[in-house]
């Protein structure tokens, strides 16, 4: 605030009108700068002297001189300090959009995108396709509700179209550690005047540099900068004013209401402590000091008004401190396929998803989500234990943030994984007599009795040893397992032992010692950590060796039963029962001394084969208590000739797997062979994404290997060829996931993605950029709206009012900004004075209007979007035509929960703007309606999805308080959503246009004012001027209709293009645009290169000759050969002639000569 200074002045001479003495008090001009103009300052005078008897009097004056202190200097700019410049040579400009990762949160929300004017604003658009800048602030300030939320820095009209000022931007991203000496600067003055400790995640700086006012003047220039900081949960913005340099002369301006603060748009707003200054205070900031401050030009605010957890934050904080996945991911294994197997396999333990038992030697593991039995999806993770921290950064980044290219920033930190590739362990047995599956696949069964060696395997760095123990199963001829032991050899030596116990449990040892297990929160089980071991105890007892050799124990009914996997470094090293590991079945039977017997020999030689492997000796489990000599096993082909039916029936419930059958037949339990299956869900083939623009039909082919069924929840479901059809019908949100059932009733999941395109044309759309739809599987890509339309979808045409008007100013929808106010010139939005000059008469045509350049003062013409001229006299452009559109009317049949009034249900559902509301009982009938435009979307609403939205919108409000009500109401079906027809509207309607007359119409019918009076169809009148013989009709309706859906064929007898009087205009209707009035010179017109223009009587064209052709006729329809063409084609030929001629006398002459010299 300027200092108050308080000085007695003496009193005035005494006398008769005597002159005042000099001024005694003058307002310099702000900074003391004595190269202003000496009329900024202002002068303040004592009264003149009267006749009145003197008296003497004390009088004070008011000296209002800048604050004193230092002022705030600009941080540098221009491109030696890394700025990149931007400006148009127009009266407005905008920058490009600035889209920060993290997002800007301004008041309640967090903003996507922002940009700066030329006119000192920086603006946050409710979407990337609403790009206005309005040049005229308003009078009274910001009320917190604005359109569009904005920081105004300084905003006035500018003008850089003359070449003068500039504007240059930089952004700061510092989401890491890095910090530039600016953003340090920032941080410091926030945390100096605003008393807020602060670390800048992004920041903007933007400077405008001698920015004129508009008209552009060369003098009377201002420079100023802003900067824009946010952590992601607080924001900032620092204005600074370049001392000495806010020179704007704003007694020269037409409107003066320049304005400084800020607006969030959700009623949190800030107008600067000089808005409501005189004009020589306000337009000179750089003079004054902000409450709280100690420099001069320098102003602080905070954007944000209340607290948040900004996820995208997290996320990217979270995506920049991990490491590429390559440097740990190596060793981890896919997902199993199905939930069965995955109970399986050692290497996963079940928590609240399946995760990997223990770590990688990189710490790592991977975690896969099963929907019932079938894999949904699978994520390898860097920190395998805790895991938390893992699901936390997918919760922010796949789940919170709503922006699927955060997940898919998430999948390049953690790659996603599936079950390709997938191989199970191997079982040494299966709840039943032991059936070996080895570990290249190769299946067979073997009733041993003894302590056997099922594998050896080793490398250069470790080595590994599994051995089992059978013992009789009860009375049958076959045997299980009941003990085993595995011993790990790295830098330590690491023997544990399973052992059944009389109770059919488990009894563990660790290196021969007894353990202790504890439960932990993270595994979800009992587990023991021991160097170089993991043990979880849960449904099975699990060790894990180094993080990649796991050995699975579980017990059930008597039996022991393994599950062991192996890490490829062990590829081509193994021994024993669980065979040669080479990818080859072929050479599984391999005996210690190196000699195999083939894969299709018969149960006894498996047999023979199996024993080479008996350990003799003392076995890691111990000593044999009571062997059992010369013990032979029943075979399935003695089982098959005991009962040849009960066979049968056993291979149909088993489909044909042998090692079921033998359980089944050997033990008699059916429960036991059934889950010797060890069977994999078929693999879905087909690409999971949809893409679609619009309604578009898009086709995808899915296929799954052997007998299987293919569905979808919900529909679209596939076709029994497997073909999938996706025909979009609105942005409900949409989630599909396609099942494959096969012949053992394990299914397989792939989650369909699908991306859709809503924009005008095809061209506006950006996949790069999508939002997820209420969390579902729909994407809605982005638009970048051409030819000036705007909205979500671009389906909002040119608005001529977006960008505001001049002060006192109105605007029409269709014509824009009305005339600048008396004594000022300019387009309505912009306005100065230009002193005595005018725009001559009639000097715009066709209803456009004339104003004053505001730089020259010559008269210029605001045409109709159908005129190409200056002057609004040739037409050609495209435009909409007007129409007097119906309505679509329909009847909600809804039932509330509590007893109600027509006056409390219509407050609750309001948001449709009923007209009518009937009861009968707790039943209410509510009536809306909604109005047709010419926009293609708005007709494919009205017509295709107008019903459905409504269903959901209600369904999605019932139940809130509203209005002041608390009423409830019972779901809204979609048959309860019908149209009403209150009139039959005639084939031809719609205001005003021109039609033939529908047939059966009478003539003759009299009427005042020279007209005829025609009742059309029994239900509307018209009038037809008998001046044009009764063939033409303009009809006008009395009463609106309120249709059914109305079909584009129905809307055109709506709409007509005989505008301004321009004849032949034709209406086309393109989906993505709506109804649009073209000029046949847009359709080729005129032919073979002739130049079109459309004049009042209709387009017309000028032929153009070419190469030899003159085109000629209304069109230029007609060629012919040019006389100057035909003239040097005759004459050419005739010269060719007249060559030929020479030629063939020269060669006649010398034919002749050879002749005589032969005669000679």
């Amino acid at each position: 605030m300027p200092a108050l200074r308080l000085l007695p002045c003496p009193a005035w001479p005494q006398g008769p009108r005597q002159q005042p003495p000099a001024p005694l008090v003058q307002l310099l001009p702000w900074g003391h700068r004595g190269d202003w103009p000496p009329h900024r300052g202002v002068l303040l005078t004592p009264p003149p002297a009267t006749d009145t008897p003197s008296r003497s009097f004390l009088t004070f004056s008011v000296n209002l001189l800048p604050a004193p202190g230092p002022a705030v200097s600009l941080y540098p700019f221009g491109a030696e300090g890394g700025d990149r410049e931007c400006v148009q040579r127009a009266v407005d400009f905008n920058s490009p959009l600035f889209k920060p990762e993290i997002g800007f949160p301004f008041g309640k929300a967090l903003r996507d995108s922002l940009y700066f004017t030329d006119n000192g604003q920086i603006i946050f658009p409710p979407t990337d396709n609403v790009v206005p800048s309005n040049p005229n602030p308003p009078a009274r300030g910001f009320s917190g509700h604005e359109v569009l939320p904005m920081v105004a820095v300084f905003w006035e009209d500018a003008d850089f179209s003359q070449g003068i000022g500039t504007t240059w931007y930089q952004e700061y991203l510092t989401l890491g550690s890095t910090r530039d000496p600016l953003v340090r600067d920032v941080e410091a003055k926030i945390e100096k005047y605003l008393k807020i400790p602060y670390t800048a995640r992004w920041t903007l700086k933007v400077t405008w540099e001698k920015a004129p006012a508009y008209p552009s003047q060369q003098d009377d220039t201002s420079t100023y900068q802003a900067v824009l900081s946010t952590d992601g949960n607080q924001s900032f913005a620092l204005l600074l004013y370049q001392d000495g340099a806010m020179r704007w002369d704003y007694a020269g301006l037409a409107a003066g209401n320049v304005l400084i603060g800020f607006s969030s748009g959700d009623g949190y707003a800030r107008n600067n402590e000089l808005t409501q200054k005189p004009p020589a205070v306000r337009y000179r900031p750089d003079q004054h000091r902000s409450p709280g401050t100690d420099v001069r030009g320098l102003w602080l605010y905070r954007l944000d008004s209340r607290g948040r957890v900004n996820y995208r934050l997290r996320c990217l904080a979270w995506l920049e401190a991990q490491p590429a996945p390559a440097t740990w991911s190596t060793e981890l294994p896919p997902c199993p396929c199905s939930r069965p197997q995955a109970e399986l396999d050692p290497r996963y333990h079940p928590v609240r998803v399946l995760r990997t038992a223990s770590p990688s030697r990189a710490g790592a593991g991977v975690r896969c989500v099963y929907r019932g039995t079938s894999l949904l999806e699978g994520w390898q993770e860097r920190a395998w234990r805790p895991p938390t921290r893992e699901l936390e950064a997918f919760e922010w980044c796949c789940r919170r943030v709503g922006k699927p290219r955060f997940c898919s920033r998430f999948a390049e930190k953690r790659p996603r994984t599936g079950c390709e590739g997938y191989l199970p362990p191997t079982p040494a047995s299966a709840f039943g007599d032991p059936h070996i599956t080895t570990l290249d696949g190769l299946t067979y069964t073997f009733n041993g009795l003894g302590d056997f060696v099922l594998l050896l395997a080793g490398d250069a760095r470790s080595s590994f040893v599994l051995q089992g123990r059978t013992a009789r199963t009860g009375t049958a001829q076959a045997t299980n397992f009941v003990a085993f032991a595995a011993q790990y050899t790295s830098s330590t030596t690491t023997t544990v032992e399973w052992t059944l116990g009389s109770q059919g449990d488990i009894q563990v040892l660790l290196n021969n010692q007894t353990i202790q297990f504890a439960y932990s929160q993270d595994m979800g089980a009992e587990v023991h950590y021991s160097p170089g071991v993991l043990l979880v105890n849960s449904s099975s007892v699990t060790a894990t060796f180094d993080g990649t050799v796991s050995v699975s124990i579980s017990a059930s009914a008597g039996l022991l039963s393994v599950v062991c996997s192996l890490p490829d470094r062990y590829h081509n090293t193994t021994k024993g029962l669980l065979g040669v590991w080479d990818n080859n079945p072929a050479d599984d039977f391999q005996m210690p001394n190196g000699t195999s017997i083939p894969v299709n020999s018969s149960e006894e030689e498996i047999f023979s084969y199996g024993m080479t492997y008996l350990d003799t000796c003392l076995g890691k489990t111990g000593p044999l208590a009571a062997p059992e000599k010369n013990f032979t096993p029943i075979f399935l082909s003695r089982l098959r000739q005991g009962n040849e039916s009960q066979y049968q029936q056993a291979a149909s419930q088993c489909r044909g797997s042998k090692e079921c059958i033998y359980d089944m037949l050997s033990t008699g339990d059916v429960t036991l062979g059934l889950a010797t299956q060890n069977a994999f869900p078929p693999v879905i083939i087909g690409d999971p994404s949809l893409t679609a623009f619009r309604t578009q039909r898009v086709t995808r082919q899915y296929r799954a290997e052997g007998d299987v069924t293919l569905t979808a929840c919900p529909p679209p479901a596939p076709a029994e060829n497997g073909t999938l059809t996706w025909e979009p019908r609105g942005t409900a949100p949409l989630s599909v996931t396609l099942q494959a059932v096969g012949s053992q009733h394990l299914a397989a999941l792939l989650q369909l993605s699908f991306t859709l395109c809503s924009c005008r044309t095809s061209r506006e759309c950006d996949y790069n950029d999508t939002a997820t739809v209420n969390s579902s599987s729909l994407q809605l890509a982005a638009c970048r709206c051409e030819d000036g339309f705007s909205g979500p979808f671009c389906q909002h045409p040119p608005d001529p009012c977006a960008q505001g008007c001049f002060p006192g100013v109105g605007c029409d929808p269709l014509a824009g900004c009305g005339p600048c106010p008396p004594g000022l010139t300019g387009d309505g939005r912009h306005c100065s004075a230009c002193g005595s000059h005018s725009c001559p008469e009639g000097f715009c045509s066709n209803g456009g209007r004339c104003h004053l350049h505001p730089s020259s003062c010559a008269p210029t013409c605001l045409c109709p979007p159908a005129f190409t001229d200056q002057r609004c006299l040739v037409a050609g452009g495209d435009f909409r035509p007007p129409a007097n559109l119906p309505r679509r009317s329909v009847r909600l049949q809804v039932r509330a929960l509590q007893n109600a009034t027509a006056g409390e249900v219509n407050a609750s559902v309001r948001s449709w703007q009923g007209t009518g509301c009937h009861a009968a009982g707790f039943a209410f009938a509510v009536v809306a309606e909604f109005a047709y435009g010419s926009s293609g979307s708005v007709i494919q609403f009205l017509n295709e999805e107008l019903l459905g939205a409504i269903a959901s919108a209600f369904n999605e409000q019932r139940g809130r308080r509203d209005a002041g009500t608390d009423l409830l109401f019972e779901h809204l079906h979609l048959d309860n959503v019908t149209d009403v027809v209150k009139c039959e509207c005639p084939r031809h309607r719609g205001v005003p246009m021109v039609h033939p007359l529908p047939p059966g119409v009478p003539r003759g019918l009299g009427g005042g004012r020279g007209l005829v009076v025609i009742p059309i169809q029994g239900r509307a009148w018209g009038w037809c001027p008998k001046s044009q013989g009764y063939s033409k009709l303009w009809a006008r309706w009395l009463t609106p209709c309120h249709l059914s859906p109305v079909t584009v064929a129905e809307l055109r007898h709506y709409f007509s293009c005989a505008l301004y009087g321009y004849e032949g205009y034709q209406l086309d209707y393109v989906g993505t645009t709506g109804f649009l009035c073209i000029s046949p010179c847009k359709k080729g017109y005129c032919q073979h290169g002739g130049r079109c223009r459309h004049l009042p009587e209709g387009p017309t064209c000028s032929c153009t000759p070419f190469s030899i052709f003159s085109p000629a006729g209304a069109q230029c329809e007609q060629l012919a050969v040019s006389l100057a063409a035909f003239l040097g084609i005759l004459l050419g030929a005739l010269a060719l002639l007249c060559l030929l001629l020479a030629a063939a006398c020269l060669a006649l002459r010398l034919c002749r000569r050879a002749f005589h010299l032969t005669l000679i």
